[in-house]
């Protein structure tokens, strides 16, 4: 059972987030670049374990995500959208935001991304990109090695992984320069 605290929280982030979802072409990106580990250890092992850490995340974000690739699933599965499209000019976009309410928490586990990331392809359906993880814990998470950025309203924290579309800037970068928002 959650205190009244954590409920409350989770209350007004989940609200926060359905309020900037509301907000026409609202622009709540997540600044940082979310390309690195945020640890500076250059040590060859570490960097292989971590790099081991990374590539087992994605497997089990492709693995949990596969059947969300589609909009509808995600819907029927209890994804809400909360945003538009957030690009940030010269930089890229993110893409549309889904949220499943029901994930939005302290925690942070691999097996449940709490946003869907969707962009349309070429004939206009939207496809799944990205999946994101936002906490609401107190301390800056981090998964694989990889530490959490500010997220998107105070209070959270934030980290993209781009499993379904290729991003140069890397697949933990909050922004994908190959996209734009469509117009």
């Amino acid at each position: 059972m959650l205190s009244r605290t954590k409920t409350g929280m989770m209350s007004m982030v989940a609200a926060a987030v359905l309020a900037v979802g509301l907000a026409p072409g609202a622009a709540v990106a997540h600044e940082g670049s979310g390309g690195g580990s945020g640890h500076g250890n250059s040590d060859k092992s570490d960097d292989w374990k971590k790099n081991s850490e990374q590539r087992r995340l994605v497997k089990t974000l492709r693995d949990v995500t596969d059947d969300y690739r589609w909009l509808d699933n995600a819907i029927e599965d209890g994804y809400e959208k909360i945003t538009e499209c957030i690009d940030n000019p010269g930089v890229g976009a993110m893409g549309f935001h889904y949220l499943k309410k029901d994930l939005l928490d302290d925690k942070t586990q691999a097996r449940k991304p709490e946003v869907l990331v969707y962009m349309p392809n070429e004939r206009g359906r939207m496809k799944l990109v990205a999946a994101e993880f936002i906490s609401t814990a107190t301390e800056r998470p981090e998964i694989a090695g990889l530490d959490f950025e500010d997220g998107p309203f105070p209070g959270t924290f934030a980290l993209h992984a781009w499993v379904w579309k290729d991003n140069p800037d890397g697949m933990f970068a909050a922004f994908n320069p190959d996209h734009k928002c469509p117009k």
